[in-house]
This record gives C-alpha cells, structure tokens and sequence, in this order.
C-alpha cells in the first residue's frame, strides 16, 4: 500500500511512522520540521502508556509536579501529582516526532499539498513543489480547516469550535501547573510550565469580541499573581479549538472511501478540558492498525470503543463542570480532602472518568467536610493561613 499522509503534527507523524513500521510506502507532506502551535502542549501520563518515547530523555520536557486550582471565587486547591504532567514545546515535540517518522523509512517531503484528485480507487496528489504522487490512501492529518477535511470530506458536519489565546511569556518557568476558572466562562485559563517560558491561556466560546473579553481577564491574573514584571516579554497566540458534534457517528466523523482523518482533523478533542495530544497519538495507532489488517472500518470501531463514551461524557457534562457552583464545590473539596486530590491528580493523567467524577466527589464528601471543619477551627486559633507563594522562577 502506498500511503499519503498530509500534516506532520502528532496525528500526522505518528500514522506515518506506524504505517510505514507495517510495510506501507508513505510519503509525509510537511512543510516545516518543527514548529510552535498555540497550544499549552501538555500531555497526560496515559499517552506514555502506548507511546513510551515520549519519556525519552533526548525529547526536551518540563514535569509539572503540582497543579494549582483557582475558583471563580479565588478559593485555592494545590494538589500534588501522583504521575507529574509532561509539558513539551510543540517545536520539540513536533520536530522529534517527524523525525522517528523519517528514521523509520517515511519520505518527508517539504511542501505543501495543492490538489486531491480521486482517479479510480487511487489518489493524485499534487504540492507545490510541482510533484505528483498517485497513492492508494489518503490520511488528513492538517487539522480541523487543513485541506483533506476541506476538499475531500467536505460533506462532513461542521465540527462545534472555541478559541484558545494566550501568550508565551519568555524568560520564566515553574514546576506547577496552575488552572484558573471563571464565573459565566465555558472554559479556563491555564499556565502551563516549559523549559524556558510559560505557556499561559486562556479558552472560551468563539463569537464577536470574544478576544476582548478574554484576554484582559488572562493579563489581570497574570499580574496579580506573578506581579506586573511578567508582562515584559510576551508572544501573543491564538487558534480555534475543535470538537466532535455529539450526534455524529465515528464511522462518518473520521473514515471514507480510501480516505481518513485523525486528531483535530476528526474532531478528536476533548469538548471539556481541549486536550488534543493524547487523541491524536491514539487515533494514528488505531488507524495504522486497522489498514495493516486490510480492514479500515476497525479504524473508527476503535477509537468509538476507547473514547466515544469519554468524550461524549466530557460534552454531556460540560456545563455542570464549569457552573459556579460545582466549580466552588470542586476547590473547596480538593483544597481538603486526599481522596478528591487523588481524583484531581488522575484528571490530569487523564486516568479519571468523567462520567464517575461526580460520583467520586460525593463519595468523598464528607471526609472533606471533617478535614474542612478542622482547617477552620485551627485558623480560628492561630490566624488565617497565608496564601501559597508561586514558584514562577525568572530564568
């Protein structure tokens, strides 16, 4: 099987290394080798379960050992992480990643893909550097609004969007992780830690002047936190996020004839949190999979066993998570409990089902509420506890 694979992200590299790994002649389009995205470029601990390089010494990574939780309210959790969250440059990441694909046989070429033609039960591609190729299968792996979703499957329901900003602010690291909410805001603001910067955020719904109203409540946070210093070197970014619409079936969100998607090109994002990393990595498996067996169906069969509940569990949801008063609950009950702290840490692992999540709060509940009574009574007698110091250290 000769194989065309469009994009070099995650979704993209991986399928090609993995195809080409089971005897497929694969041709990469990629026209950068290794390139930043807006993007907070954390990857949960479950990914390196089935992709054990990511723990590769070689690849450049920050472990964020704790993760700081700030209700709409200002009430503080800081929990530690039983599996500390791996966060990458995308430049790292992306680049070590095109790289295994190149050592594993993929011809990487340079440029970017200009035309898709259907000639029989073969395809014509055609980029610009004037090249074409006649291939027996097509992967799009260039994003929600990349080429292969807008030419070929262009049938397709349009995928439900938010919009991710935020900045790159040089010159600073840390060891935590640190996840603000809001009151009336479908999402979060974050501070990711990297080897050199921070990658700080924000996300919400997409509509006129969203950035507006985004940004300045990022850039108050910041200041407040860090002190207004950290406003000095800043890289301003900004990208859509996709998701799967809930009624739309696995089979049509990501497969056609001779032809597939993965990660954000499928829509395969999670709706709550928008990570994308770990659902690019593991679709590209599940596809390389099912073409070796000469089956392509299995392809959406697997990924619909693995995540269809999770991540229509994770829409279903969406608007409990992110009401205030569950968000209060949610800090209060991690700011005291070890159980519900377990619980937050295996969020992040991305280990924690959504759909038992609030089961698991109630459960621990009343533990919480002891250990609540008990912070209060010892601050009644010896003062309110000052506020955890941040650990942003100037590099």
């Amino acid at each position: 099987m000769k194989v065309a694979v469009v994009g070099g992200g995650p979704g993209g590299s991986r399928s090609a290394e993995l195809l080409s790994d089971r005897g497929a002649r694969v041709i990469l389009y990629e026209c950068r080798r290794g390139w930043e995205k807006p993007c907070g470029g954390g990857v949960p601990e479950r990914s390196v379960d089935f992709c054990p390089f990511l723990a590769n010494p070689d690849l450049p990574q920050r472990s964020a050992l704790r993760a700081r939780l700030y209700s709409p309210r200002n009430r503080e959790a800081t929990v530690l992480l039983a599996e500390p969250l791996r966060v990458f440059r995308r430049r790292d990441l992306n680049g070590f990643l095109l790289e295994r694909a190149e050592a594993s046989g993929v011809q990487v070429r340079p440029a970017r893909v200009t035309s898709l033609q259907r000639e029989g039960r073969f395809w014509r591609v055609t980029d610009t550097s004037g090249h074409t190729e006649r291939v027996d299968f097509l992967v799009g792996a260039d994003g929600a609004s990349g080429v292969v979703r807008g030419r070929v499957a262009n049938h397709l329901p349009p995928l439900l969007q938010c919009v991710g900003l935020g900045y790159f602010v040089e010159g600073y690291t840390s060891d935590e992780i640190v996840v603000k909410f809001f009151d009336a805001l479908d999402g979060y603001l974050w501070v990711f830690p990297r080897l050199d910067h921070l990658a700080v955020g924000i996300c919400g719904p997409t509509g006129p002047g969203r950035s507006e109203q985004l940004l300045p409540e990022l850039e108050r946070f910041l200041v407040d936190f860090y002190g207004a210093n950290i406003l000095r070197q800043l890289k301003r970014y900004g990208a859509r996020i996709p998701s799967l619409p809930r009624s739309l079936a696995g089979k049509d969100a990501c497969l056609g004839d001779g032809w597939a998607l993965v990660g954000d090109a499928a829509g395969l994002v999670d709706p709550l949190t928008r990570e994308g990393i770990h659902y690019a990595l593991a679709s590209a498996q599940f596809l390389a999979e099912a073409l070796s067996d000469g089956n392509p169906e299995g392809y959406p069969r697997r990924w619909e066993a693995s995540f269809r509940g999770e991540l229509e569990g994770a829409g279903r949801h969406k608007d409990l998570f992110f009401s205030r008063h569950f968000i209060e609950a949610f800090t209060v009950l991690s700011s005291a409990s070890r159980a519900v702290q377990a619980i937050v840490s295996d969020l992040v692992a991305g280990r924690q089902q959504y759909k038992n999540l609030r089961k698991g709060l109630t459960a621990n509940a009343p533990s919480a509420a002891v250990a609540l009574a008990a912070r209060f009574i010892k601050r009644g007698l010896g003062g309110a506890a000052p506020m955890t110091p941040p650990t942003v250290v100037s590099l």
